[in-house]
């Protein structure tokens, strides 16, 4: 049965015990559930480029058209697989990478296109789904574990829908800095937070009566789980003071740089889900300079991500996905941005199970995605929903068992999406 506690039920408890977990980025350090399937990915690793980034600027770019960018290609050994200029260091992993330029969707919203490229579902007003992170570690992470299953590097929480707040992403705004709340209070040590956790089991009794064993079970479990974390020694890999300098400087500057680093500290301690967020890609206006400063932003750590899974002998075992909630129109504005387009962009896989140096999906000459009729001129288009199916296929999730939400059956991925084969096979 799946336990959901509200976040009002678990603060008032919280509170019993001296404020331990008094933020909603620390309120939900995840639970896992083992399955009895197995999967060769045993992390997920997701970059997401929060606003929609422009396919013309990034993978897709189209030289010489009138809907191009004043920006020059970069011809890798992957025919098709020609990025930017300003991903010069993503060009030389090109054979590590797989490239879908044919994501295709009719979600231009960006609320309904992020919930979409986020669950793999449209958005439904009585009905909250699962992010990827919060499926991951549901369907891979494991409760005797001092980390969280599922944490998030930037951005805005995003629920866990019907799998519960055990389920929810542990956020980190500031990669790298302190995190609050992690450390006793003050004048509170182990000794003093034990006697306190004496107090709140026979205040749960109580608790208990009104709102059932279940929920004071949640309420445990997550206690039990925030406990761990706060004394164990692996709370250090969220921290990069023992990080070798040639390491950090192989990664460059920045919080998506650090962000990446921690990303492969917690894939070594074996997290299974880690999202990292990057914002600004919603280039309505001076899109070139802003497109150009974001690609140079990514390229260097990302790539040195892939290269330091490779060394590690992690790279295998890891899914690493690149992507945002759509693409950007090929009319260039007069302020030279571009609008929102869902009509076809692209997404970026590398890492385990994925069969990489190849380009998947053409679109036309100009990127326009549809001739004059409307019809699409997309090539081997790839749904969200088609995705996420895809996901499921990799990992073996259990995409039969139903979960109930609202008084209705749902599942991990939608029933009429299939996999993309191409992408694993």
């Amino acid at each position: 049965m799946e336990i959901s506690v509200s976040r009002r039920d678990f603060l008032r408890t919280g509170a019993a015990a001296g404020g331990l977990m008094m933020t909603s980025s620390f309120v939900a350090p995840l639970l896992g559930q083992e399955t009895a399937a197995k999967s060769k990915i045993k992390s997920v690793i997701l970059l997401f480029m929060e606003g929609g980034p422009s396919q013309l600027e990034t993978f897709d770019c189209k030289p010489g058209k009138k809907t191009a960018a004043p920006y020059k290609v970069i011809e890798t050994e992957v025919p098709g697989f020609a990025p930017c200029e300003h991903l010069p260091n993503i060009a030389k992993t090109a054979k590590d990478l797989l490239l879908i330029k044919s994501m295709s969707s009719r979600e231009g919203n960006h609320s309904r296109a992020s919930y979409l490229l986020r669950t793999g579902y449209i958005p439904n007003p009585t009905l909250k789904h699962p992010s990827l992170g919060s499926i991951v570690a549901h369907q891979m992470g494991k409760a005797d574990t001092d980390l969280p299953n599922f944490v998030k590097l930037r951005g805005a929480p995003f629920s866990a829908g019907y799998l519960g707040v055990d389920h929810n992403p542990f956020v980190i705004n500031r990669p790298g800095a302190k995190i609050e709340n992690l450390d006793y209070a003050r004048g509170v040590d182990k000794e003093r937070m034990d006697r306190r956790m004496k107090l709140v089991k026979e205040m749960e009794k109580d608790f208990a009566k009104d709102h059932g064993d279940e929920a004071v079970e949640a309420h445990k479990a997550m206690y039990e789980k925030a406990r761990r974390l706060m004394d164990s020694p692996l709370r250090n890999k969220f921290y990069l003071d023992d990080e070798k300098p040639e390491t950090r400087k192989e990664y460059g500057e920045g919080q998506f740089a650090d962000a990446c680093i921690i990303a492969r500290r917690l894939v070594e301690v074996g997290v299974p889900a880690i999202e990292i967020v990057v914002g600004g890609w919603d280039t309505h206006d001076d899109g070139f300079k802003r497109c150009a400063d974001l690609c140079k932003q990514i390229d260097q750590p990302w790539a040195a991500l892939v290269r330091d899974l490779k060394r590690r002998g992690l790279y295998d075992s890891t899914l690493v996905i690149w992507m945002g909630e759509f693409g950007r129109t090929p009319q260039v504005t007069p302020t030279e941005g571009r609008g929102h387009w869902p009509n076809n962009f692209c997404a970026v896989l590398g890492g385990g199970g994925v069969k990489t140096a190849q380009v998947i999906g053409e679109t036309d000459e100009a990127g326009l995605g549809r001739d004059t009729g409307g019809k699409s001129t997309i090539k081997d288009p790839v749904s969200p929903m088609d995705l996420y199916a895809t996901f499921a296929a990799m990992m073996n999730w259990d995409t039969k068992k139903e979960f109930e939400a609202g008084a209705r059956p749902v599942w991990l991925v939608d029933k009429a999406s299939k996999p993309v084969e191409k992408i694993y096979k």
